[in-house]
């Protein structure tokens, strides 16, 4: 080869060398400004930080049908779980067990905890699992699991069933609640007793179609909250460990509620005060005459016109309606007349919870915005005789009245019983509708079941908080408070709900809701159309109180199937999702382990631990 030929492709190889380089250091740079590095820019690492996973792991539990999910956020465990089936293949049902395994470099893995998934159910499907945490409380895991889609055979319904246990992590080193374990196990089930670090709670639900999704990112942005759709309402669950009676003060969810109800326990109400005077006595006549005469605040009087105006508007179209116009009246209202619940339509696969006549009558009082009785809601407001002036609320009252008619929030302790405690059996739950609050049992690693208490005593105890958004509910105040065609609409039959971002510093949650409705047409009213629109919406868990970020426009639904309408506002939300989308910090991510592979008939490559730059081979 000639001198200049060779000195040619020397030069051509410097060349190809230094572009690679500055390759390099552009996808450096990029992820030190984006705070996330591109997963093909290590493709593979030196062979002393990749472990081949037969060498750590004994072959019996390989045998045994252990599937290894990855790593925990901390870099100290593997997980890993086992699903068990019966021998009868038509009656039979799954078992799941979560394992924690001790990882070493260089050293065999080491099981520290066990426990089962999802203990009192009877799972007859091969679930969908995600494992995950919150960004920075490492102090416990979400075990998420569905089913594929099944018929119900007594009904036309399509549902899922969502199984939820969240359970606390095995501590780096024993605490000082912790007992010492015996020198022939290294399981923590086998002994310890500590419930910082050895509580299970377990719960299941139903969704139907459109079936909600379970997004780690923004469902549990907030520390030790998790965030649920039931398709019925959106449950915020935090979960925290309560250090005795000091330890109430630390509520997570529903704060400024809190307070005030700590205000109202502690201040005596001017009614309690008066009714607590003699009958005949000059200072009760007074302090009767000043209740009476004090006036009302301009949100309540607001309130009580608005109530008027609606309870005039009933008597007006049911006097049209018997004078023979009554089609006009009956189908062009001046404000919305809805129900609290959806309308039952052949192909809506959520039915009506509550009966029309109570729904109505929660639609009348509207939420205890009104300080009136419901005899005096319904005086037409044309009447010539005027309501007597309502006496001010007691303090403890103006707290029931001021909290929003649509949440729904319960606080529940879970202490270890004395003595002996026998094996799961099903535990305190609190609640019987899951459409007001989910059931939770609540257990020791064991499975024993812990004892539901009013008042925490002096020990520790599992704090469960609950706040419910009811959507049909919501749904009907923001249409009739800020929709521009709130006097089109009719009815609402189907929705998707959507969370669009969670603020952890504000504690607020922005959601969108699809909405499927019927409305007038503008130019003609005698036959509603379907239509569909979205609602954008903020949660605040602190209060409780939503507030409409925006009402989008009605699009008449022509030939379209409500699969292809959720499809494209799915794809609308996505849309949203990405030009709203700020990548997180490096520490604040959080931690995703699914079973995705096994589904769909594959297997994972490694078990990577980016953060320390540490590879399992399987």
């Amino acid at each position: 080869m000639a001198p200049s030929a060779k000195s040619g492709q020397d030069n051509s190889k410097h060349k190809t060398q230094r572009r690679y380089k500055d390759h390099i250091v552009k996808l450096l740079v990029r992820g030190k400004l984006s705070g996330q590095f591109s997963q093909h820019l290590f493709r593979k690492l030196p062979p002393r930080v990749c472990v081949p996973l037969k060498n750590i792991v004994s072959e019996e539990y390989l045998r045994a049908g252990h599937i290894f999910l990855g790593f925990t956020k901390c870099g100290r465990y593997i997980l890993s779980y086992t699903r068990d089936c019966g021998e009868d293949d038509d009656f039979s049902f799954y078992t799941y067990h979560l394992y924690w395994w001790e990882f070493n470099l260089h050293s065999r893995l080491k099981q520290v905890q066990y426990v089962r998934l999802f203990a009192g159910e009877e799972i007859y499907n091969d679930l969908y699992l995600t494992v995950c945490g919150w960004p920075y409380d490492q102090s416990k895991i979400v075990i998420f699991g569905f089913n594929s889609l099944l018929m119900n055979l007594m009904s036309a319904e399509n549902y899922r069933d969502i199984y939820i246990t969240i359970v606390s992590m095995p501590p780096p080193h024993p605490c000082h609640e912790c007992c010492a374990l015996p020198l022939s196990t290294s399981v923590r089930n086998e002994s310890g007793e500590c419930l910082e670090h050895g509580y299970v709670l377990n719960s299941r639900y139903q969704v139907v179609y459109p079936f909600p999704t379970f997004q780690p990112a923004f469902h549990l942005k907030k520390d030790q909250v998790i965030l649920l759709n039931t398709s019925y309402s959106l449950v915020a669950c935090g979960i925290s460990l309560c250090q005795g009676k000091a330890g109430k003060s630390s509520q997570i969810l529903y704060t400024k509620r809190a307070s005030l109800s700590c205000q109202a326990s502690t201040s005596s109400s001017p009614s309690a005060s008066a009714s607590s005077l003699p009958q005949g006595s000059p200072d009760r006549q007074s302090t009767q005459s000043k209740l009476t005469q004090s006036p009302l605040s301009p949100r309540q009087s607001q309130a009580v016109t608005r109530a008027r105006e609606f309870a005039a508007d009933l008597f007006r179209r049911a006097q049209g309606g018997a004078a023979g116009d009554g089609k006009e009246a009956a189908f062009k209202p001046s404000e919305p007349l809805v129900l609290n619940d959806r309308q039952e339509e052949p192909d809506c696969p959520k039915k009506m919870q509550k009966d029309k006549q109570t729904c109505l009558t929660e639609k009348l009082t509207l939420g205890h915005s009104s300080t009136h009785s419901s005899e005096q809601m319904l005086c037409p407001a044309s009447s010539s005789s005027s309501p007597s002036p309502p006496a001010t609320l007691s303090t403890s009252q103006e707290l029931e009245h001021s909290e929003p008619g649509y949440v729904n929030y319960s606080c529940l302790h879970y202490c270890p019983q004395p003595g002996s405690l026998e094996q799961n059996t099903g535990g305190n739950t609190g609640y019987e509708d899951d459409k007001v609050q989910l059931a939770f049992t609540v257990t020791d690693l064991k499975g024993r079941s812990l004892q539901l208490v009013n008042e925490p005593d002096d020990g520790q105890s599992v704090r469960v908080e609950q706040l419910t958004l009811d959507f049909e509910y919501l749904i009907n105040e923001v249409i009739r408070r800020d929709a521009a065609w709130a006097s089109q609409f009719c009815s609402f039959s189907d929705y998707d709900v959507v969370i669009l971002e969670v603020c952890p510093e504000t504690n607020t949650v922005i959601i969108s809701i699809g909405l499927l409705l019927l409305a007038f047409s503008p130019s003609e009213h005698c036959r509603p159309n379907t239509y569909h629109s979205n609602l954008q919406v903020s949660w605040d868990l602190n209060t409780g109180v939503c507030c409409t970020v925006g009402v989008g426009d009605l699009t008449e639904v022509k030939g379209q199937t409500s699969g292809r309408v959720w499809s494209s506002y799915r794809k609308s939300c996505v849309n949203t999702l990405m030009k709203w989308l700020i990548p997180e910090s490096s520490s604040r991510y959080i931690n995703r382990l699914t079973n995705e592979g096994l589904h769909k008939g594959t297997s994972l490559q490694v078990l990577a631990d980016s953060d320390r730059c540490t590879w399992i081979v399987l």
